[in-house]
């Protein structure tokens, strides 16, 4: 029999039994449902005939997960993305076949945090803002929510050691079907299970901020066609003369300015480092970048850099503010919308996720944090090392 005892060292028990899931079938997506999952998938999932999401990440770990919840009702459902399943309560499978859901996006800070460390729950928090851009150009509507379904929502990410960061309203109103392969799977009880391990760092995690209400983004919509092709550049060049970025980077700039206020968390800074004149202000040399860039030569020769930076009053040892939390949700707004943009115009982009946040701020000439970092340029053949190793390059 699996072990129940979660102390102590590995034993046989703990290693003989996989997980075995309750008492379950399967059954067709209702026909409003697979709309309403479409869209989802459309805004954070897989892109057709590829395992690439529409969402950046880093180091791919893709850190939250998406519920579901009939509007007005008390249930909510598991939307498991890659293996293309929504997960209910059985017993509840006739409260599923309305026109309205509310969606929920809980984060899961133990899959950025096995790979980084601690650093991990800030890239948990911008790929984050990532994912709730997405959703309010895919799914976005005028704010309205249901109680009982967020009460669910709260109760069901913390037992799953998640925090609720964000929902929004979704109708089966769009054209689009889902990707096939969609099932839902009826079990006893709702449960996707976690490890003993991820279990462990409940005790780490700092109180969540308030959820996000993914608003509706009037005007956004020449930004929804990036949410196809957009994708992080492996390594980056730069070219004498890059058609584009000039616009690229003043667009970028405006699209926080416009949007990032209607997700009410804080619009942060951006200044910007060039090699092409009118740009911005002219980088260091390569030796300055090098380090400041913890020494990804891969990101050295990459044409242009914009700084994503935000004040954040609490830098002591107490645990991270909700305030904190939200600027840095905000950052990854803004990471996204330069994604986007670069997507819209035919430029390579990636975000930095391991830089030396002191050197860039001095840089900068900013008492703010530089949170995040983008690196635009042409693309040329390399390897990302977050990616492709167990450990990430930036760790802690």
């Amino acid at each position: 029999m699996p072990r129940t005892d979660t102390t102590g060292a590995i034993s046989w028990a703990d290693v003989s039994h996989p997980y075995l899931p309750a008492t379950s079938s399967f059954s067709a997506v209702p026909e409003a449902l697979e709309r309403v999952i479409a869209q989802i998938e459309f805004a954070v999932g897989a892109r057709p005939g590829s395992g690439k999401r529409a969402a950046p990440s880093a180091g791919a770990c893709y850190p939250y997960e998406i519920l579901l919840a009939p509007a007005g009702e008390p249930v909510i459902g598991v939307v498991d993305l890659a293996r293309r399943r929504i997960v209910i309560d059985g017993a509840e499978r006739h409260r599923w076949t309305g026109d309205a859901y509310t969606y929920f996006l809980v984060g899961r800070p133990w899959l950025s945090m096995r790979r980084y460390g601690r650093r991990g729950y800030l890239y948990h928090l911008l790929d984050v803002g990532h994912a709730l851009l997405n959703l309010a150009l895919s799914v976005g509507r005028d704010r309205a929510s249901w109680p009982d379904s967020l009460a669910a929502a709260r109760e069901y990410a913390l037992g799953h050691t998640g925090v609720l960061l964000g929902f929004g309203t979704v109708l089966a109103d769009t054209p689009r079907s889902a990707q096939p392969g969609w099932v839902v799977h009826e079990q006893s009880i709702v449960d996707i299970p976690v490890t003993d391990l991820e279990c462990m760092i409940a005790e780490l995690v700092p109180p969540p901020p308030a959820p996000v209400q993914v608003p509706a983004l009037p005007g956004a919509g020449s930004l929804a066609p990036g949410l196809g092709a957009r994708r992080s550049a492996i390594a980056l060049g730069t070219k004498a003369d890059q058609d584009g970025l000039t616009g690229a980077v003043a667009e970028i700039q405006r699209l926080c300015e416009r949007h990032i206020p209607a997700f009410d968390v804080p619009v942060p800074g951006i200044t910007v480092f060039s090699r092409h004149p009118g740009v911005g202000a002219e980088p260091p040399d390569r030796a300055w970048l090098a380090e400041a860039l913890l020494g990804q030569q891969n990101l050295v020769e990459a044409s242009t850099f914009l700084a994503i930076h935000g004040a954040i009053a609490d830098t002591g040892p107490a645990a991270l503010s909700e305030a904190a939390q939200r600027t840095l949700i905000g950052a990854g707004i803004a990471g996204e919308l330069g994604y986007l943009v670069a997507a819209r115009e035919g430029l390579a982009v990636t975000g930095v996720g391991g830089f030396d946040p002191g050197r860039w701020a001095e840089l900068c000439g900013t008492t703010d944090e530089v949170l995040f970092l983008l690196a635009f340029g042409y693309e040329t053949a390399s390897e990302k090392w977050d990616v492709a190793s167990t450990g990430g390059n930036h760790s802690r």
